[in-house]
Order: structure tokens, then sequence, then C-alpha cells
């Protein structure tokens, strides 16, 4: 999907935006709310009373260390950096493993990505 539609743009210099709202466990892991269906009437009619409307994702420190750094302003090259900063050798290959990530997210709507040019959504 990201290959298709940005087919000679360089990665590290995009800008991802979280699309969904997140919680900090007490050990300082990311609890991401991912709601159970992206349709209203769903979420209305499906989701039984006694349940929650949201799916809890709880990352891992990389991940939530990453989810946190998102903010619509940073692009993927700072988060690099700052995972490089944070994490030293133990998260190398920095690029290539945050590429993946960053991937996985978009793919599963977690987040998009904007140039730094393009306005805000």
């Amino acid at each position: 999907m990201f290959r298709k539609r940005r087919a000679g743009v360089n990665l590290l210099s995009l800008v991802p935006e979280r699309l969904f709202a997140h919680t900090v466990n007490a050990d300082g892991r990311v609890v991401v709310d991912m709601p159970r269906f992206h349709v209203a009437w769903m979420q209305k009619y499906l989701v039984p009373r006694s349940r929650s409307p949201y799916i809890k994702i709880t990352l891992d420190r990389f991940g939530s260390h990453v989810w946190t750094r998102i903010d619509g302003r940073a692009d993927v090259r700072d988060i690099a950096e700052s995972l490089r900063g944070t994490f030293g050798e133990e998260a190398e290959p920095v690029e290539e493993r945050l590429a993946v990530f960053m991937h996985q997210l978009e793919r599963r709507g977690f987040i998009r990505f904007r140039t730094k040019d393009s306005p805000h959504a």
C-alpha cells in the first residue's frame, strides 16, 4: 500500500500522524485504543453493551517510544534519531526496523503519512 502510493518518496522525510487515542500504563507502555468497528452504526448495534467499543493494544517499549514521538510534527528521521539516542545499539538497525513498524501501523490504519510541506489534516 505504501509503496504504490508513494513511489519515489523517502520514508524518512514523511511525517506520521496518529489516528487513534492512547493511554500510558503504570510501567510506561502505551495502550492504543482501536475502535472495534469504524462505522458508527456497527459500533452501536454490533458491540454488546457490556463490552468496550475499543480494542486495547499494548505496545512494547520500542513501539511505545515510537508512538509517543508521533506527534504530527516530527518526521520519521527524527523518530529514528530519538530511538537511537534512547536505546543505542539495542535498537539497531534503527531505520530498517522503524520502516517495517511504520508500514505496519499505516497498513492497519493506526497512522497516516503526510509530507512536511502539506498542511495538518
